[in-house]
């Protein structure tokens, strides 16, 4: 059984007014124990606000969400227990911070959950070391750190639940490359000790291609690709229609294949470049590859 399902969802803003507007139409998918799902898609194409479905910040207009086989609004008044097991961290999650120390703001999420406070603090502990807050930052006020520890100390507010699935909407915005690195590095560190499911909306084809090992791609409110990342950069003609920007080093390959010089597709990282570039060029370059 997927740990997640989309069945159907429609979502329309505004219903019966002048201003109705149909975000999401018929959108179906499904999401296994484990995955890491990068979310791509040009703005209003969906992306954000079908994340906000998935832990119940938007009711659907039609359509059902299922987490681990039961609709999460069975039980309308129950919506909050769904919130700690698909946690979501908007984008510019620093602009919530508002406790007085790291420590507390980490540790809000947990205390809501009613957990002792042995445990609370551990979390805390746990959560602060995945995304590489030091201990003797927890005593200080959120608002005497850097921007990229602010927005550590959000998504390790997040991290702190425990979710089975945890979103990050854009978590890497606005941030200089060093600090989108390292968040994202840290992301991808957690989702491996955990376990955890992790879907990554993300306007970067970069930064979904280095992290995700598949890429749901949003256009006009519907699915338009949901496959291994591999196949979705392969149809990179396909992206670039919907509007996308391939990765950068996927535009080399390309060229380079214009050129006479075909490394095969489903190139989207560097290190993928480099192994199918370097036997090409020690066996005679180019006029080999021909």
């Amino acid at each position: 059984m997927p740990l997640l399902e989309v069945n159907n969802l429609t979502y329309i803003y505004s219903p019966g007014t002048p201003y109705e507007k149909t975000a999401m139409k018929d959108v179906s998918l499904t999401v296994e124990e484990g995955d890491f799902i990068g979310v791509i898609g040009h703005t209003g194409s969906g992306k954000s606000t079908l994340v906000q479905h998935l832990n119940g910040l938007l009711k659907p207009s039609s359509g059902t969400v299922t987490l681990a086989g039961r609709d999460i609004w069975a039980e309308p008044k129950k919506i909050r227990d769904i919130r700690f097991q698909v946690g979501l961290v908007f984008q510019y999650p620093e602009h919530q911070l508002f406790e007085e120390t790291v420590e507390k703001d980490i540790a809000f999420g947990p205390k809501n959950m009613g957990l002792a406070q042995e445990e609370i603090t551990a979390r805390v502990i746990r959560a602060a070391r995945f995304v590489g807050l030091r201990e003797e930052l927890l005593d200080k006020s959120p608002f005497e750190l850097s921007g990229g520890e602010k927005r550590r100390v959000a998504i390790a507010g997040v991290m702190a639940m425990e979710p089975r699935i945890l979103i990050l909407d854009e978590p890497t915005a606005g941030l200089d490359p060093k600090g989108r690195d390292m968040i994202l590095d840290q992301i991808g560190a957690y989702q491996r000790e955990t376990g955890a499911t992790v879907l990554l909306v993300s306007h970067s084809m970069e930064d979904i291609a280095r992290t995700a090992k598949k890429v749901l791609v949003m256009s006009s409110g519907t699915v338009a690709m949901y496959d291994e990342t591999g196949e979705v950069f392969s149809r990179a003609e396909e992206l670039t229609g919907l509007g996308l920007a391939i990765p950068a080093v996927t535009r080399v390959a390309l060229l380079l294949k214009q050129k006479g010089m075909d490394l095969g597709a489903g190139i989207y990282t560097v290190e993928q470049a480099r192994d199918r570039l370097l036997p090409l060029l020690t066996k005679g370059g180019a006029s080999h590859a021909r």
